[in-house]
């Protein structure tokens, strides 16, 4: 129990919440920088707005006031005025001056002669371009400027600028505001599109996860994953998933093919030895005549299971030689002289013919010398057990485009239609009396046909009834090998 809630802590997160949270930390990291750009870039569009307009009116009033003659002073501006009466550089500052404006005049002298509002600020050097200043938590654009009338060329005073950016201060708050409240609906926002996204996109995925699932017992072989309809990086997965599933329920099918071909076949030698051995046990073995020939038939039996075996168990291995001899690579007219050369031998009684278009060159096949070799061996062993009234076998070889074709024909018994269609699968016997009695399993012209084929080739078969057959199997010729 404590082991169980231990895997249980420790279960990973699924892909789908790995994705979506990396989908919604990227969506609204993305957001929420353009937000901050976006509001940096119009905060300082706003600002640089405000202080060009700020920067243009101070500019405007000095040039106005430079076009009098007469100096600063209380009388000009006003404080000593008739009531009702008001100066032009007078009308001129409250023109410029407003709530956010402030607006202060000094004689010559530095001293104060009038103020659109009052704020006291000390009169510093001169300062035509407008600048920042925090006084008691308050912040102003600053400018200070003396004055010469563009009339007769005297000193007419100086005049201070302040404004106040109360304007600008509230438009940063509001984009505060505005950033917070965005910033919070790109948070949700990312947090929907990164799930919508992260289910959309492990889709496909969960698809093959399910179909995977429904896979047990003799569903392997029914079910496939279906193929998108996107010509993307999930199609190929499809493609290969199903790929795979083909080849294990090849390799399971086989597996239980094997089992099942295997215990048919052996009961008959086993029900023999256990004959023998009970009839033994029971009298026989009294009798020197009986336990010979009880002894010899087991002996017979198991060697025929030992040879059984053998080429049962070739035969599985011949399922996968694309993989365990992809690099190997063979010359065939040697190999073939070779075989031709032994059966000779082993048959003198045969009329054998080896007939090639390439004698003196050389053709490599990308495939295990032995298994080329055990492959027409196959072929000619067959031609040599079915031909008992002509005993004729010849060898051919010819090249095509890219490939090349071996043909071993025989003028034996030949095979009807039903058999031809038969005589590769596992334990076919044309004849299975004669064939048994000849040591035949009914397994060669399987391995045979599961080799050429593990090697990319071909194999087939003509075949006239009384007649006698050909077997051809075809290879794809490898190019440019260099001889060892």
């Amino acid at each position: 129990m404590e082991i169980q809630e231990s895997s249980k802590a420790k279960q990973p997160l699924s892909l789908k919440w790995k994705w979506g949270l990396l989908l919604f930390l990227s969506l609204w990291f993305i957001s929420a920088t353009s937000l901050i750009v976006y509001q940096q870039l119009t905060l300082n569009d706003f600002q640089s707005q405000m202080i060009s307009r700020y920067q243009q009116n101070f500019e405007d009033l000095q040039a106005e006031l430079a076009n009098t003659q007469d100096k600063f002073n209380s009388q000009v501006f006003g404080y000593y005025l008739d009531p009702g009466e008001v100066s032009l550089q007078q009308r001129l500052v409250e023109l410029f001056a407003s709530e956010e404006v402030i607006i202060r005049i000094f004689d010559s002298h530095q001293n104060l002669v009038y103020e659109s509002q009052n704020l006291d600020l000390p009169l510093e050097a001169a300062q035509p371009h407008l600048k920042e200043i925090e006084v008691e938590g308050q912040v102003y654009m600053i400018g200070n400027q003396r004055l010469l009338s563009t009339v007769n060329d005297q000193l007419l005073g100086s005049i201070q600028y302040i404004a106040k950016p109360d304007r600008m201060c509230d438009f940063y708050q509001d984009q505060k505001r505005y950033l917070l409240i965005s910033s919070l609906v790109h948070l949700v926002l990312a947090a929907i599109m990164a799930g919508v996204l992260s289910t959309h996109f492990l889709k496909p995925l969960n698809y093959v996860n399910d179909t995977l699932d429904l896979m047990e017992g003799d569903t392997l072989s029914k079910v496939r994953v279906m193929k998108p309809r996107s010509n993307d990086e999930w199609s190929d997965l499809s493609l290969h998933v199903n790929k795979l599933l083909d080849k294990i329920d090849l390799y399971v099918r086989n597996q239980k093919q094997f089992v099942e071909d295997v215990s048919h076949e052996l009961r008959t030698p086993v029900a023999i030895v256990e004959g023998h051995l009970k009839m033994l046990d029971r009298w026989g073995k009294e009798d020197k005549e009986i336990l010979e020939e009880s002894i010899s038939a087991s002996l017979q039996e198991i060697t025929r299971m030992k040879v059984l075996v053998q080429e049962m168990l070739d035969l599985s291995r011949a399922d996968h030689v694309d993989v365990d001899y992809k690099n190997e690579k063979t010359e065939i007219i040697s190999a073939m002289r070779q075989i031709y050369n032994n059966f000779v031998m082993l048959y003198p009684d045969f009329d054998i013919y080896l007939d090639s278009e390439k004698d003196n060159q050389a053709i490599y096949v990308n495939m295990f010398r032995n298994h080329f070799e055990q492959i027409l061996i196959i072929l000619l062993d067959n031609a040599v057990k079915y031909s008992r009234d002509r005993k004729e076998i010849h060898i051919s070889l010819s090249r095509g485009v890219g490939k090349v074709e071996i043909a071993v024909q025989d003028f034996g018994e030949g095979m009807k239609e039903e058999d031809k269609k038969r005589v590769f699968a596992r334990f076919y016997r044309v004849d299975k009396a004669r064939s048994r009695n000849q040591g035949g399993n009914g397994l060669g012209l399987s391995i045979a046909k599961q080799l050429v084929e593990g090697y990319k080739g071909s194999i087939r078969v003509e075949s006239v009834y009384k007649h006698g057959s050909i077997f051809y199997i075809e290879f794809p010729i490898m190019e440019d090998v260099e001889e060892d």
